[in-house]
């Protein structure tokens, strides 16, 4: 009987112990949520499968650049046994891109608990790549940038911290573009000109709008409508570098209307377009440059990827003659042609494009 009594003994005591160590096991669950970019508002696309991992996709015209934010939030849901602290570290960005910065190393202790969401931390991811310049400026790229999520600096080293902890995914579509110089007529507002049908011109380098222009008793041109006109060509700088441009302007049929006829303005990438809004940016904005009326503007900065816009505030130059023999009367036979010639010089060479109108007695 006390063999028996010895061994239930010995028995009791190894379930207590091992009853014991389970209770004692160090754990931790770690909610780590990657979210809505800061400045581009890119949502991550978080599949099914593989579970751990965020994709955020990028878009941008060769030579141009990404600058933008990731949030991260993590929050500590549970916390078992009598663990000290560990670390959450973002691994070095890895891939063909360059320009991502991680936080450095955020430590969790149990006191970090935190079940109704207010003791959860934030940390950023930045982007900021170099120049993403095609290999070949024809064919589109895909490039990436990995980062991965991981527990370390356990103390004690035991603390089992859950292993699904996100993976991270930037990718960069590089597109050719189209053309790096674009040019438009504009009224004076910054609205596209219209063609005869009353649809707005959109076409680059086109001379596809009207005007009408009106004469008094004594067949003396006195305005026209619109009554001002504005030139505008852009640019997008794709050679990888900061470029300084100069940009002259040859005109046909119009002369400059006021002091400052000539200003510009450097859009960021993911511009929008040719808009009013827009326009008004290159006219009125802050720093907007302003470069008189003598047919030239000289020293503009653009970094690579920007976009230049410079534009040309005109008045039909016959306002005041007399009509001339044989101009039209009717809109689809104008024959009264104001056009310009727009050259923007980089360090690599000159950029041209010719836009204008036709015009016809009204």
């Amino acid at each position: 009987m006390k063999t028996l009594f010895s061994a239930l003994a010995i028995t009791a005591a190894g379930f207590a112990t091992a009853v014991s160590a389970q209770a004692a096991q160090n754990a931790a669950t770690l909610e780590v949520t990657p979210g809505t970019t800061v400045e581009a508002n890119v949502i991550p696309n978080h599949p099914a499968q593989p579970a751990n991992s965020y994709f955020y996709k990028y878009s941008v015209t060769n030579g141009g650049k990404i600058v933008d934010t990731i949030p991260v939030k993590m929050c500590l849901k549970t916390s078992t046994g009598d663990w000290t602290s560990f670390d959450v570290n973002f691994s070095d960005p890895n891939g063909s891109t360059y320009g991502v910065l991680v936080p450095g190393n955020t430590k969790f202790t149990p006191a970090d608990l935190d079940v109704d969401l207010t003791k959860c931390k934030d940390v950023f991811i930045a982007i900021d790549t170099e120049p993403l310049v095609l290999a070949d400026a024809a064919k589109a790229e895909v490039r990436q940038t990995n980062i991965s999520i991981n527990p370390e600096g356990k103390n004690p080293n035991n603390i089992n911290v859950n292993n699904t902890l996100p993976n991270i995914h930037i990718l960069y579509e590089i597109n050719p573009a189209a053309n790096d110089t674009t040019c438009f007529t504009t009224d004076g507002d910054g609205n596209l000109l219209a063609a005869c049908d009353g649809t707005a011109v959109t076409a680059s380098g086109s001379n596809a709008g009207r005007f009408a222009i009106n004469a008094n008793k004594k067949n003396i041109e006195v305005a026209t409508n619109p009554g001002q006109f504005y030139y505008n060509i852009l640019w997008t700088n794709m050679t990888g570098d900061v470029q300084v441009v100069n940009v002259t302007f040859a005109k046909t049929g119009v002369a400059a209307k006021g002091a400052n006829a000539i200003h510009a303005y450097a859009f960021p990438p993911s511009f929008s377009g040719v808009t009013p809004e827009a326009f008004q940016v290159v006219n009125d904005g802050i720093d907007s440059l302003a470069g008189g009326s003598d047919d030239s503007i000289e020293g503009i900065t653009v970094p690579a990827g920007w976009t230049l816009w410079a534009n040309y505030h005109m008045e039909w130059a016959g306002i005041g003659s007399i009509l001339p023999a044989g101009i039209a009367t009717t809109c689809g036979v104008a024959n009264q042609s104001l056009s310009v010639l727009g050259t923007v010089t980089d360090a690599n060479g000159v950029h041209t494009c010719t836009s204008g109108a036709l015009g016809y007695k009204k």
